[in-house]
């Protein structure tokens, strides 16, 4: 049995420019409690264009763009953090990690794949990485990023914790929510509709109900929610895990 419960605290940004959602995200992780796995919504700082990078002449170099971008982003937020404050967030990356440096030729044109990355991290690690599978593509998200590989999604171990990850359209897909039974918290960051709300938090909570476990929402830009589904179903703003509420719930529906 784990002896970490952390206090799980899904965040929301509202700030009109990137710059200004990076000094809030600041202040937000400064405010949490100690032993905390804050969440904050999918792209929370840059959207999906921070400052016109997408466009006109910056679209070749946009590679390096969204690296300086992150170089400077990250080395912010691991200040900010401590050893007993975690972050997951999503952010734009050119670096298919999973090819790995060997891949990569100095010698042949590269065409820049853009990736939505979720990561876990602490002031002094990175913990983990899953990149998005599921693109949406009434935002014509499959235009510009590339995909992850879904069977990468999959329960993650994090401190005597079974931790999975499910990006924003990915909630929509059953077969997914079934990969990831056996999780004790799932984190779902999102850049979820405002028309689409219901949709979402029917989501979650059922996703809490079908697998019996915490959900962490976190949706911004669009849709300002946040919150915690418990694996009862319930909500709250903010909870403190305990791994006895979910063996009730599971002893409750006869399914240990």
């Amino acid at each position: 049995m784990t002896t970490f419960s952390p206090n799980l605290c899904p965040i929301v940004l509202t700030a009109p420019t990137c710059q200004q959602r990076q000094d809030e995200l600041l202040e937000k992780i400064a405010a949490a409690p100690r032993n905390s796995v804050i969440l904050a919504s999918e792209l929370c700082v840059s959207g999906y264009d921070f400052d016109g990078f997408f466009s006109g002449a910056n679209r070749a170099m946009l590679g390096g763009s969204i690296g300086s971008f992150d170089a400077i982003l990250f080395e912010a937020l691991q200040e900010a953090l401590s050893p007993d404050k975690f972050l997951g967030l999503t952010h734009l990356t050119s670096l298919n990690r999973a090819k790995g440096l060997a891949q990569i030729s100095i010698t042949q044109a590269q065409k820049n794949e853009i990736y939505n990355e979720f990561i876990l991290l602490n002031s002094q690690n990175v913990f983990y990485t899953q990149n998005k599978s599921k693109l949406f593509c009434p935002n014509l998200e499959h235009e510009i990023f590339a995909s992850g590989d879904e069977s990468a999604i999959k329960p993650f171990d994090f401190k005597g914790l079974k931790i999975g990850v499910l990006i924003c359209f990915e909630l929509r897909f059953a077969h997914l929510w079934q990969q990831l039974k056996g999780c004790d918290i799932i984190l779902a960051p999102a850049m979820w509709g405002k028309a689409r709300e219901d949709a979402y938090l029917t989501l979650c909570k059922a996703l809490a109900l079908a697998n019996s476990c915490y959900v962490v929402a976190a949706s911004s830009l669009d849709l300002e929610f946040s919150g915690v589904f418990l694996p009862s179903g319930e909500f709250a703003k903010e909870a403190k895990f305990d791994s006895n509420l979910i063996l009730e719930t599971k002893r409750n529906l006869g399914l240990l």
